[in-house]
């Protein structure tokens, strides 16, 4: 008896330290119009005592080296945002930041990040970013759009 009334409150604490984990980090190679273009997107999360953190980043969308026939010179829109739910009955907050440019014109990586005070287990905190852009005739598409969003629940309780 004694036995069953130890491991019940350990397996609950173990479960609920696993819920506030962050979520692994996205970092890869996103690719458009069937692989001919592409950009490198990270989003990634952290934690410190009492705060919660993500950063979204995009590079710059560039032609895909290795598909032959790609075509310089599309117009793309890069948009990042981080946001955060305080708790369940808070609205999203977003800070967010936009790049546009012509794929083949060096660029910096556009990116953005905010924090917020581990105050509640509804917290909620998210990174997206959202790639458009049009395509090369070579690639069989007008244009492409992606959407990248990792979000955290619970931030880091």
């Amino acid at each position: 008896m004694n036995v069953r009334v130890l491991v019940l409150p350990l397996l609950m604490f173990t479960s609920a330290a696993s819920a506030g984990a962050p979520p692994p980090n996205f970092s890869q190679q996103v690719y458009l119009c069937n692989s001919h273009l592409q950009a490198k997107v990270d989003i990634t999360f952290g934690q410190t005592t009492s705060t919660a953190t993500v950063q979204s980043q995009s590079g710059q969308v560039k032609d895909n080296p290795f598909v032959p026939g790609v075509e310089s010179g599309m117009e793309y829109s890069v948009f990042v945002a981080s946001s955060i739910k305080p708790s369940s009955t808070a609205s999203w907050s977003a800070v967010s930041a936009q790049q546009d440019g012509l794929v083949g014109t060096p660029q910096a990586p556009v990116a953005i990040g905010n924090s917020t005070f581990v105050s509640s287990s509804s917290c909620q905190i998210k990174g997206t970013v959202i790639l458009s852009t049009g395509c090369p005739n070579a690639s069989g598409m007008t244009q492409d759009y992606k959407t990248i969003e990792r979000t955290w629940v619970g931030c880091g309780l």
